[in-house]
């Protein structure tokens, strides 16, 4: 039994990561769904712009439904009800969000790199609706949480060492997920600053609270925002 009171006790809530150390235990052929699932959502983000008002249902379609398959009908494992605690987690995390990215904003801009933040393209764009946005930030937030899960089997299964397992997985998640956005804003150091470690706040909140709906809401919140 792992010691959940340790290094990342500000993560805890009595409940651990479902999947990384086999409770519940997928086999290799769901491991394998949910990896593709990872890898198509990365080769449908570097598509051609020919089809873009279908990309964010297709984001929703190749993350959402493996995870919902390897859960075998208990989708509690993601989904769970919110909880009093948890909008106390959505408010500091969207506060905290606004207040890092428009110091990053800042930051680049007296560097002299052009950028801008996920809101103000939502803002600026006419092919991304609502309701395609609403699917496709689902889409975007179950892709971070596979691959952080999917990383958390890979280092734990070698280390057997939960502490190192979280670090490396979320430093890893981060890192991709910013990089998964240089095809739409070309710019390496914004991607990492901005869309890669700005993401912690959404990360943190399903970290803390394993229910992949108070993420999403804060994500939804964000890119709302600048559409208000």
């Amino acid at each position: 039994m792992f010691n959940l009171k340790e290094k990342f006790e500000f993560l805890e809530d009595g409940e651990d990561f479902p999947f990384y150390n086999n409770i519940p235990k997928l086999s290799n052929g769901d491991w394998l769904i949910l990896a593709i699932g990872v890898i198509l959502f990365l080769l449908i983000v570097n598509m051609p712009n020919s089809l873009p008002k279908y990309r964010p249902y297709l984001y929703f379609l190749v993350t959402v439904i493996p995870a919902l398959y390897v859960c075998k009908g208990n989708y509690g494992i993601f989904f769970k009800k919110l909880k009093a605690r948890d909008f106390k987690t959505i408010i500091l995390c969207f506060i905290g969000y606004i207040l890092y990215s428009i110091i990053i904003l800042i930051i680049l801009n007296h560097l002299g790199v052009p950028a801008h933040s996920d809101a103000a393209l939502v803002a600026r764009s006419k092919l991304i609706y609502l309701v395609g946005l609403a699917f496709q930030l689902l889409g975007e937030e179950f892709f971070k949480i596979l691959l952080l899960l999917i990383l958390m089997y890979i280092v734990f299964k070698y280390s057997n060492d939960r502490n190192l397992t979280i670090t490396i997985s979320i430093i890893g998640t981060l890192i991709i997920f910013g990089l998964a956005h240089m095809n739409s804003y070309g710019n390496l150091l914004q991607v990492l600053l901005l869309q890669g470690l700005g993401s912690i706040f959404n990360l943190y909140a399903y970290m803390k609270t394993k229910n992949v709906i108070v993420s999403y809401i804060i994500h939804l919140m964000i890119d709302l925002l600048a559409a208000i």
